[in-house]
């Protein structure tokens, strides 16, 4: 079987993702208890509902203002931090991946994110992309846990300095300093960051921000 067409393209850019940079993941849990509540308000609303993955979208747009290095490319001048933030999100087709870009993510509020998402998800799967929503991506997005995988190492989508990968939600027991037992809703996030252009505190501190923002989903709409 050739590698030609996307699947060409794909183990291209990968390859040369890895080569060219100097590439490590970390992985940190998120509590979504709020999340699903939040999701569970809005299921009588006539706007479209958010998916678990749009909130980390929505939170990750958003610590990327709280970190500006992080969403930055690497040129041959330096390093460039990008004044616009567009997230974007990896799509899995039967012949490959594509990543369409959701721009001026953080003009977004839960519900039109939602939309947005499903719209370019729909057109990605339906061939009907243009090439305007496939470019000038910041920041991006994958997904897997609807696999039932928990971590991963996503590969940086060049020229991006970082990508963010989202497991699946699960139930954790928890145990107080009382001894309480109970459960929780837990997510594990799993960031890939090129060292030449941060360290790895800046990387932890980033997706710190995200579970952060995930704790209070009002922070979302703002």
């Amino acid at each position: 079987k050739k590698m030609s067409g996307m699947r060409g393209t794909i183990a291209k850019r990968m390859q040369s993702s890895l080569q060219d940079m100097a590439q490590l993941t970390l992985h940190m849990d998120a509590d979504l208890d709020a999340i699903v509540e939040d999701r569970e308000s809005r299921k009588s609303s006539s706007h479209s509902l958010p998916g678990f993955t749009d909130y980390v979208i929505a939170a990750a747009a958003r610590a990327l203002k709280l970190h500006p290095i992080v969403n930055s490319q690497v040129t041959a001048e330096g390093i460039a931090l990008l004044p616009e933030i567009h997230v974007s999100m990896a799509v899995a087709l039967p012949e490959g991946l594509i990543v369409p870009v959701i721009k001026n993510t953080t003009s977004l509020d839960l519900a039109s994110l939602a939309s947005e998402t499903k719209r370019l998800s729909g057109a990605a799967r339906e061939g009907k992309l243009g090439l305007a929503e496939l470019e000038g991506g910041t920041f991006s997005v994958s997904t897997l846990g609807m696999f039932g995988v928990d971590g991963f190492t996503p590969v940086i989508n060049p020229p991006n300095t970082a990508i963010l990968g989202v497991g699946r939600l699960r139930d954790d027991v928890v145990v107080s300093k009382k001894g309480k037992v109970s459960t929780v809703k837990r997510m594990t996030l799993s960031l890939t960051w090129d060292h030449r252009v941060f360290d790895g505190a800046p990387a932890a501190e980033f997706c710190k921000s995200i579970v952060d923002l995930l704790a209070d989903p009002s922070a979302l709409n703002k």
